[in-house]
C-alpha cells in the first residue's frame, strides 16, 4: 500500500481525455479540476483547438489532465476529421513510447448516437496504446436522467461489450458548471459526479501488468464489430439522456 508521503513524491500522472467534439470533454476537465479554466461552449462547437494540460491533486497524488481536440470535428464542419485525429495520434504515440500514458478517459455523450465510437476506441486504445494502458469511460449529459445516473450504464454496458469495447471502470455524470445548477438536486448531482470521477481516476490510473483487452482485433472479431457498429445509432438512445 502506498503511503501519503510516497504519493506526494510521485511524478504527475498523465490522464488523457479523448472523444468526439461536443461531448463535454472540456466541461469534464473543469469538473475534475474544480474550476472553469478549460474553455467550454453551450452549443455544438469545438472549443479545444489543441491539446491542453491542467494539473490537479486527487487523494494526495498529482495528475496532469489533458483536454484534447474533438474527434470527427469535420462531421460538423468545424475542423477536418483528419486534422483533429493526426496530432492526437502523434501526441499519444509519443507519450506511450516513453511510458507516460497512465490513463485514458473515453468521454461519451449519453444522448449522442455515433458510428465512430468503436473506431476511436480501436484507434486510440487498442492500436496506439496496444491495450496496455487502462481505459475508462465517462458518460456525460445525464443531469436530467430519471433515477440514478448510473442506471444508464446498467442499461447499456452489454452493448459496449458486444461492440468489442471493454473498460477498467466507468462513471455516469453531469458536467454542468456550478452556475448552471439552479436547483439543489442538480448541485448534488454535480457534486456526486465530481466525487465519482475523482474516485475513478484515483483507483484506475497507472494500473499495469495485464492487458484489459486484446490489442488488434483479429479478422473474425473485426467482422463481428463491423456488423455491430450499425446498431449504435439505436442503443445510445439519442432522444433520451438515459
Amino acid at each position: 500500500m502506498i503511503s501519503s508521503s510516497e504519493k506526494s513524491r510521485e511524478p504527475a500522472h498523465n490522464v488523457i481525455i479523448f472523444g468526439e467534439a461536443g461531448v463535454g470533454k472540456s466541461s469534464l476537465v473543469n469538473l475534475i479540476i474544480g474550476s472553469n479554466r478549460a474553455e467550454t461552449s453551450s452549443d455544438a462547437v469545438a472549443c479545444t483547438q489543441r491539446n491542453q494540460e491542467y494539473e490537479v491533486t486527487i487523494d494526495n497524488r498529482k495528475f496532469r489532465i489533458w483536454d484534447t481536440v474533438g474527434l470527427d470535428s469535420g462531421t460538423f464542419n468545424w475542423l477536418p476529421a483528419a486534422f483533429a485525429e493526426r496530432p492526437l495520434k502523434h501526441f499519444l504515440s509519443k507519450l506511450f513510447k516513453k511510458g507516460e500514458v497512465d490513463l485514458l478517459i473515453y468521454c461519451v455523450r449519453a444522448s449522442r448516437a455515433t458510428r465512430a465510437l468503436v473506431r476511436h476506441y480501436q484507434t486510440f486504445y487498442s492500436t496506439i496504446c496496444e491495450g496496455a494502458v487502462p481505459v475508462v469511460v465517462v458518460i456525460t449529459c445525464l443531469e436530467n436522467a430519471t433515477g440514478e445516473m448510473d442506471n444508464w450504464w446498467t442499461k447499456n454496458e452489454e452493448n459496449f461489450r458486444r461492440c468489442g469495447m471493454s473498460f477498467a471502470g466507468h462513471a455516469c455524470v453531469t458536467t454542468l458548471g456550478e452556475e448552471q445548477c439552479d436547483s439543489a438536486a442538480l448541485r448534488e448531482r454535480r457534486a456526486c459526479s465530481r466525487r465519482i470521477v475523482h474516485a475513478l481516476i484515483s483507483t484506475t490510473c497507472g494500473l499495469r501488468g495485464s492487458r484489459l483487452v486484446s490489442g488488434n482485433a483479429g479478422p473474425s472479431q473485426q467482422r463481428s464489430i463491423a456488423g455491430l457498429v450499425s446498431s449504435i445509432v439505436t442503443w445510445l438512445r439519442p432522444s433520451s439522456p438515459e
